[in-house]
């Protein structure tokens, strides 16, 4: 099964202890208040407000790296399929084409070209 399946995962695999540790820091957090640490409390909303945030910032640094590594993927995608269509020898298409033998051709002067 994939990593996306809802029943499978480290969320769902975890249920009870994750909701234990929650559990365990609402009832924390109401003793806290509850005894008179309402400054304890702040800080601790501090930290969980800094910490969302320093979530947030490192997820969208994170979104930026992988937009680079995408393009540098299309950018050398792009260069292999340039190369393969022009190698860098030439091909028979293109010398042909290029060698003179044709009348216009930037190699054979016309009469007006040679002035």
């Amino acid at each position: 099964m994939s990593r996306a399946d809802s029943s499978t995962g480290f969320l769902s695999e975890n249920r009870t202890l994750l909701l234990a540790v929650a559990a365990g820091a609402v009832i924390f957090l109401v003793l806290l208040g509850l005894l008179g640490f309402g400054g304890a409390i702040g800080a601790v909303g501090f930290v969980v407000y800094t910490a969302v945030w320093l979530a947030v910032a490192v997820f969208v640094l994170w979104l930026f790296y992988r937009l680079v590594v995408a393009v540098e993927r299309i950018a050398h995608a792009q260069q292999r399929i340039a190369a393969a269509q022009n190698p860098p020898g030439g091909s028979a298409t293109t010398t042909a084409a290029n060698d003179g033998s044709e009348p216009g051709s930037a190699s054979a002067p016309d009469g007006d070209d040679a002035r």
